[in-house]
This record gives C-alpha cells, structure tokens and sequence, in this order.
C-alpha cells in the first residue's frame, strides 16, 4: 500500500465518520440540576468579590487613619491574608464553569467536580481561621516579648466574642455545605448508575 491508497482510505474513513449521527442529548434533569449549580456558584462568585472588596477597603482605610509606627505590617497582614482568600477562591473554581464535552457523563462529573471543591472551600476557611489566629497569636506574643509594638488587638473581649461568632458561624456553615453536597451527591451518583 502506498501513501495515496492510505491517504484514500483515511480520508473515506473521516467521511463516514463526518456522517455518522452524533447522538449527545444530555438528559433535562441532569442539565437542570448542573445550571442550578453553575448559578449558585455565580451568586458566589460575586458575593465574595464583594465582602473582599468593601470588607478590604474598610479594613485599609482604618488601618491608614489610626497612623500607626507598625502601619506597613499591619497593611502587609491584612492584605495578604486578603491576596491569599481571594487567589484560592480563583483556583478553586478552576475548571468548573463548563464540561470537556456535551455527554450526560461529563455534565455529572462536573456536578461532582463541584461538590468536591465546594468542600474543599469549607477546609480552607477553616484553615484560613486557624492560620489568622496564629498569626495574631504570634503578633501578640512579639509584643510581649518585645515590647513597644502596638497590639493588633485593641480589646481582647470583644476581639473574643468576635472570634467566637465567627467559629459558629463557620461550624454551621460547614454543616450546611455538608449535608447539602452530600444530598446533591447522592443523586448526581444516581444520574451516574443510569447512564
């Protein structure tokens, strides 16, 4: 066989191939129930562009108007814990708008993708919370030891009731977010045995 016979037969074989119906009709529920995501995941996006932003131009703006010796270390702490929030929120949701292909398959492996990010945001808030503590921890006992340094936390009791809100709030959300995906999974892995 030469090159133009193999040639011929590859180029027959692109045209059967070109002919063939495609057959990629993703069920409704299963487009329904990844939409409802995709827009939920929007909302998301949005809110937590949002809570940063106005949350990080208080947190600056008080920072500045206190005119502080330690006000660069203060600015340094804030906005990187800010940088950090907002470069994992990108990378999480990395490869979650779109399916790599039209199948029920692809559209239920993304619903999955999701719930497994969407999990995955919970351990990071709580690890967020833990790292901004031992942060302030380490800030206070410098001064201590130190001396001199102003303390980033001006009132103890309330910076504990703070604190304290902040971990119920977390806790309740994590138990949100998991008997939520936990729900979602269950019949995104009953839309996955149908297929």
């Amino acid at each position: 066989m030469n090159e133009v016979d193999s040639e011929k037969q590859w180029q027959e074989l692109a045209n059967v191939w070109k002919q063939q119906p495609v057959s990629n009709e993703v069920p409704a529920v299963v487009l329904k129930w990844v939409r409802s995501q995709e827009r939920r995941m929007r909302v998301m996006v949005i809110l937590e562009w949002l809570i940063a932003l106005s949350g990080g131009i208080y947190v600056v703006e008080a920072i500045l108007s206190r005119n502080q010796p330690d006000t660069i270390s203060r600015l340094v702490f804030v906005l990187s814990m800010l940088a950090l929030a907002m470069v994992f929120s990108v990378i999480n949701r990395r490869g979650l708008w779109a399916p790599l292909e039209e199948s029920t398959k692809a559209y239920v492996e993304l619903g999955l993708l999701r719930l497994r990010r969407k999990r995955r945001e919970v351990y990071f808030s709580w690890l967020f919370l833990v790292l901004q503590i031992f942060i302030i921890s380490m800030w206070e006992l410098s001064r201590f030891l130190r001396g001199g340094v102003e303390p980033l936390v001006r009132n103890p009791q309330e910076a504990l009731i703070v604190l304290s809100g902040l971990v119920v709030a977390l806790a309740l959300y994590s138990f949100y977010i998991y008997r939520h995906t936990e729900k979602e999974e269950r019949v995104l892995t009953s839309f996955q045995e149908n297929l």
